[in-house]
C-alpha cells in the first residue's frame, strides 16, 4: 500500500474526530477566531509555527532543510450563514453551519501536514500551507494573496481540492482547463417615478422596466451565448412596491452571471450594461449597478493536472478517476489559479443511503467522512512527489 495512504488510514479515526470538533464550531466571512484558534493548535502540535497573515488566515510551511520549489496546499474554513438540521450528534453548536464541507478540506489538508511533517527530511523543496477565511463570500484568497501568501517563500505551484456529492468515496473529479465557473454577482436598481396606480401615465413605473430587463438577460443566454459554451444568468431577487395601488420609485434587481473563460465573460458583462441601459432608456428610467462579486473562473493548468493524476496512479489504489468533472459552483482559489500553475481536485463523498438525498448548501447535508483519509493521502502524495520531481 502506499505509504501516504497506509499512514492515512491509520489516522483514520483522528481526522474523523478533527473534522467533528471543526463542524461543531462554525464561523462565516473572516471572523473565525474559535476555528482559527483550534486549527493553529493542531498545527503547533505537528510541530509547525503557524502565522496568522490576515485576520482568520493561517500559512505554515513544511520543508525547506533541502533546496527546491514551494507547492501551496489550501483548504478554506468558513462556514454559511443557516441553521443546521442534519440530526448529527456533533451538529453546530452555532448559528452557523458547515453545510459545503468546508470543515472536512480544514481536516484533510491538517491531516496531509501531519504526514508531510513526519516526512520532512525527505521533502526536497517546500509545502506551504493555506488555511483560508471568507471563501463563502469570496474575499478570503484574494486578501491573503494581497497579505504575501504567495511569497517568502515564492510558491511556485498551487493544489486545491472540494467535496462533491457527485459520486461515492474513492471516486475523484478533474477537469483539464476551466474547472469551476466565474461570478458576478450584480444589484440593479431602476428609478422611475412613483404615481397613483389610477394613473400610470403620471409615472415611470421600474417594476415595467424591471421586467423587461429580467427577460432581456434571459434571451443573451438563449441568443447570444453558443450551444457548446455554457453561461447562466440568474436573478434571485426581483423586489418592487409595498402595496397594489401604488407604483413605486424603484424596483431592485439582484443575481449572478457564472460562466468559463475570459472572453465569453466580458463579453457577456458588457452586453449586460449595454441590455440595462437601453431597456432602462426606451421606458424613461435610469439605474444604477453594483458589483457585488467579481470572481473568475478557477483554471486547472492541464500538465500540473496530468503529472498529479500520474502520482495518483502510483499509489496503487482502487480510485475512481472522473475525468471532465466541470462544475457551476465558484471558488475564490480561482484567483491563486490566475497567478501560479494550479490544479484543482473534487473528492466525492456522497452517502449512499436516504442521508445521501440532500445536496450541499442544505440544512439536512451530511457527507460521507471516509473521504478524509482518502483525501488527505492524495494530497500529500501529490506535494511530495512534485517537489521530488522538480528541483
Amino acid at each position: 500500500m502506499n505509504i501516504f495512504m497506509k499512514r492515512a488510514n491509520e489516522l483514520k479515526e483522528e481526522l474523523i474526530q478533527t473534522r467533528r470538533e471543526l463542524h461543531s464550531i462554525p464561523e462565516i466571512m473572516t471572523d473565525l477566531p474559535v476555528t482559527t484558534k483550534y486549527v493553529k493548535e493542531k498545527l503547533i502540535e505537528i510541530g509547525l509555527e503557524p502565522k496568522e497573515i490576515i485576520k482568520s488566515g493561517l500559512v505554515a510551511t513544511i520543508g525547506g532543510k533541502k533546496p527546491g520549489k514551494t507547492i501551496l496546499l489550501r483548504a478554506d474554513m468558513d462556514a454559511l450563514d443557516m441553521k443546521e438540521e442534519s440530526g448529527l450528534d456533533f451538529a453546530s453548536k452555532t448559528q452557523y453551519a458547515h453545510t459545503c464541507g468546508h470543515d472536512l478540506h480544514t481536516t484533510i489538508l491538517l491531516g496531509a501536514a501531519k504526514m508531510l511533517k513526519e516526512r520532512e527530511d525527505e521533502i526536497e523543496g517546500t509545502v506551504k500551507l493555506m488555511f483560508q477565511p471568507g471563501e463563502e463570500y469570496f474575499i478570503g484568497a484574494k486578501a491573503m494573496i494581497d497579505a504575501g501568501v504567495l511569497e517568502n517563500p515564492k510558491v511556485d505551484a498551487a493544489l486545491g481540492m472540494h467535496v462533491m456529492l457527485n459520486g461515492p468515496v474513492g471516486s475523484i473529479g478533474y477537469q483539464h482547463g476551466y474547472t469551476l465557473s466565474s461570478v458576478d454577482g450584480f444589484k440593479i436598481t431602476i428609478k422611475g417615478k412613483g404615481c397613483h396606480g389610477a394613473m400610470p401615465e403620471k409615472g415611470i413605473d421600474p417594476i415595467n422596466v424591471g421586467v423587461h430587463v429580467y427577460l432581456a438577460l434571459q434571451e443573451l443566454i438563449s441568443r447570444e451565448v453558443s450551444a457548446f459554451d455554457n453561461a447562466i444568468i440568474t436573478l434571485g431577487q426581483f423586489a418592487a412596491g409595498t402595496v397594489a395601488n401604488i407604483i413605486p420609485d424603484t424596483c431592485v434587481l439582484q443575481g449572478t452571471m457564472r460562466t468559463y473563460g475570459k472572453e465569453l465573460r466580458e463579453y457577456l458583462f458588457n452586453r449586460m450594461q449595454e441590455v440595462i441601459d437601453l431597456t432602462c432608456k426606451t421606458y424613461r428610467a435610469s439605474f444604477e449597478y453594483e458589483v457585488l462579486s467579481d470572481v473568475p473562473s478557477l483554471y486547472t493548468n492541464p500538465e500540473l493536472l496530468d503529472e498529479m493524476l500520474g502520482y495518483i496512479d502510483e499509489m496503487g489504489e482502487d480510485f475512481t478517476l472522473i475525468k471532465d468533472s466541470r462544475a457551476t459552483p465558484t471558488d475564490d482559489f480561482a484567483f491563486i489559479t490566475e497567478r501560479v500553475p494550479s490544479v484543482h481536485f473534487q473528492f466525492n463523498c456522497k452517502v449512499q443511503d436516504e442521508r445521501g438525498a440532500f445536496p450541499q448548501h442544505h440544512p439536512k447535508v451530511v457527507f460521507d467522512e471516509n473521504v478524509l483519509p482518502i483525501g488527505s493521502a492524495v494530497i500529500a502524495q501529490c506535494a511530495f512527489n512534485w517537489l521530488k520531481n522538480n528541483k
